[in-house]
């Protein structure tokens, strides 16, 4: 396993227990991430927190 980045958590608001984070821009690149994508979290006992970055859904070229 490679440590890229490492960034920190920031509550949403006081009424809420969900937190974000900024995503960096190295792993947006490598992961060609943009604004909708979708980010799968996943815990497995004894190895910890995976996270999956589905393939995007591929465009329709305008034919038909």
């Amino acid at each position: 396993m490679v440590k890229i980045k490492e960034t920190t958590l920031f509550k949403v608001n006081n009424k809420s227990d969900s937190l974000r984070t900024t995503i960096p821009r190295e792993i947006i690149k490598l992961f060609e991430l943009q604004e909708g994508s979708r980010i799968e979290w996943y815990y497995t006992p004894g190895h910890g927190v995976s996270i999956r970055v589905p393939d995007p859904p591929r465009q329709r070229s305008g034919g038909g």
